[in-house]
């Protein structure tokens, strides 16, 4: 397609295999989720914009948002729970959500619970467990549960606290975020470490939810490391990352790095950014591990360079990724 053509038009083996991989699904979407049978992804039309879910194999699309709520409350998160339940999360900016939860039958009305979240919750893929920041210095986590009165959240628990957080001998103390419940067990939660000082900069940590201990998994505090999707045998985590232009997050593309704690061991994926703006982001993998979604595009139109913004699909057995 003329879009992935003029991406990688450079000469490169890697590029090469990469650019057959990839497929652009839909225009005007963000923040991808996969389904649990990996047939349907869930996203965003835009930052605080509707929540619409497509079939891949059809391009079928259905809007999930059309409900009634205020003019001000747009949607910034948008996740499959593992009941197949819909978990969004709405408000007037991204750090002024609360949860809203919907039917997957799209049958009644959203139930709101009036919890502060700020940026994007960790859902877990096996049950109904999330964690989540109000404020970005503290991370809770909680059960949801469903019966006829609606949701809740009950076994809320402070499991960390942004002053306390100790690795390798240094202590930090800025902004986190939770990203993923590690599989396949899920005993550990990886979460963002941010750091805001020349530039905005990210790590990837995790913390081992039986015994508290905090890893560092890349140790490059100079540079943009998020945690993103995370593959299922939870060997490797995707990032955004912008090691090839340690620059910030206007350099981004998709990278992946394994969780050995050597912060070494990494692989980059796409090659978007060619330019400031014209990056890879949000990134995440199917449930058996096969196929990568990811958008594209941010502070782009359609007409740059030949560029579609939105989300793309990349076929991880087609690239040679091997995560074993």
């Amino acid at each position: 397609m003329l879009v992935i053509a003029i991406l990688f038009s450079c000469s490169n083996p890697t590029k090469d295999r990469f650019k057959t991989s990839i497929k652009f699904l839909v225009e005007k979407g963000q923040r991808p989720d996969f389904s649990h049978d990996g047939k349907k992804i869930l996203y965003i039309t835009k930052a605080g914009g509707e929540v619409e879910e497509m079939n891949i194999e059809s391009g079928e699309k259905r809007r999930i948002s059309a409900f009634k709520r205020p003019d001000s409350v747009g949607f910034f998160r948008a996740l499959y729970l593992a009941n197949g339940d819909y978990l969004l999360t709405g408000g007037k900016d991204r750090r002024g959500c609360v949860f809203y939860f919907l039917k997957k039958e799209l049958n009644q009305p959203p139930f709101i619970i009036n919890e502060p979240i700020w940026e994007g919750p960790a859902v877990s893929r096996k049950n109904m467990h999330i964690a989540w920041t109000p404020n970005h210095v503290t991370i809770w986590s909680g059960d949801i549960v469903c019966n006829d009165s609606g949701y809740a959240i009950v076994n809320r628990k402070l499991i960390l606290e942004s002053d306390k957080i100790f690795a390798d001998g240094q202590q930090f103390n800025d902004w986190i975020e939770p990203q993923n419940f590690r599989p396949p067990l899920e005993y550990e939660l990886i979460f963002s470490q941010y750091g805001r000082e020349e530039i905005f900069t990210s790590e990837v940590f995790g913390i081992n939810l039986q015994n508290g201990k905090i890893t560092n998994y890349t140790k490059a505090p100079k540079q943009y490391d998020e945690p993103e999707g995370i593959f299922p045998n939870g060997e490797y985590t995707l990032i955004e990352s912008d090691e090839h232009n340690p620059k910030g997050t206007p350099f981004l593309d998709v990278y992946m790095v394994k969780l050995d704690g050597s912060g070494k061991n990494r692989q980059r994926l796409t090659f978007f950014n060619t330019r400031e703006r014209q990056i890879a982001s949000n990134p995440v993998i199917s449930d058996d591990g096969k196929f990568m979604a990811f958008d594209t595009g941010a502070g782009l139109t359609d007409t740059d360079e030949g560029m579609k913004i939105g989300i793309y699909l990349m076929d991880l057995q087609k690239a040679g990724i091997v995560t074993k």
